[in-house]
């Protein structure tokens, strides 16, 4: 059964025509890398739900209580957050263009540096957490120019377009398909870098297209197929890939959407 909705946004394709430059909804803010960090967050909580609370804020960020409750009232007063006694935390528009122009930075600058300089899906988030904070707009219009208006990144996840237009679609994990289901990989919702390593070394990478040939009972191994190739994986890996039930546009080559095959091998400094 579909169980997950994953926000997509729409982009231009007709041509692959140039966008107007400028930040997401207008000038941009500029705002500590604290507060986008919190803002990033939040709007990655609120895809599910309208409102969150404090304390859900607090688990995923990794911070006090209190500390998160100070924040939250600073964002609140910004106009970035919304905020009442016995009522959850939600995003503001202002908030949410800030969260998506910040997204839109992280998620070029890791299609950028899988696609363009070599690096593999694991190593990624912790070079673009740095990235993120210190690159202009400027910067991350030319890196969307320079890869093809990418739709999504290597793991992925939708890049933001400057007109934040957004659109549902249905996800499902791979560990919940029925025996016999041919479905194409779409996201990896995972940070961490060992279990991205695995994924790709066993290729299942977004774009990839597989059949569930058997399910073991009690939440055992999956071992699916793609063409005369088998492989098993822990029910616990299948739980983190999330797939589509047919192939669509985001993944084709017009698109620049992730390719189902490994990422480019590492040059040598020597080259």
């Amino acid at each position: 059964m579909l169980n997950q909705t994953v926000s997509v946004m729409t982009r231009k394709r007709s041509g692959m025509t140039e966008r107007t430059s400028g930040a997401v909804g207008g000038k941009p803010e500029k705002l500590s890398e604290s507060s986008e960090m919190y803002l990033q967050v939040i709007w990655r909580l609120t895809e599910r739900e309208r409102e969150v609370s404090v304390s859900d804020i607090a688990k995923a960020i990794g911070h006090s209580l209190s500390t998160v409750s100070e924040k939250i009232v600073r964002l609140t007063e910004a106009g970035l957050l919304r905020h009442e006694w016995r009522e959850g935390v939600s995003m503001t528009p202002k908030g949410r263009q800030a969260a998506c122009r910040t997204l839109r930075k992280r998620r070029l600058v890791e299609t950028f540096l899988f696609k363009m300089a070599g690096y593999g899906i694991h190593e990624l988030h912790e070079e673009a957490c740095r990235l993120e904070h210190v690159i202009s707009d400027r910067l991350s219009d030319a890196l969307d120019r320079l890869l093809g208006y990418p739709m999504h990144d290597p793991h992925g996840h939708p890049i933001p377009a400057h007109d934040g237009a957004l659109r549902s679609e249905l996800l499902e994990p791979l560990s919940t398909v029925d025996e016999g289901r041919t479905v194409r990989i779409a996201q990896l919702r995972s940070a961490d870098p060992e279990v991205l390593e695995y994924i790709a070394q066993l290729g299942l990478l977004p774009g990839r297209s597989c059949t569930v040939m058997q399910k073991a009972p009690f939440q055992g191994p999956l071992t699916i197929a793609d063409g005369s190739e088998r492989i098993a994986i822990a029910f616990e890996i299948a739980s983190i890939i999330d797939v589509q039930a047919e192939p669509d546009e985001r993944f084709d080559e017009a698109g620049g959407g992730p390719e189902p095959f490994a990422p480019p091998a590492r040059q040598s400094a020597a080259q």
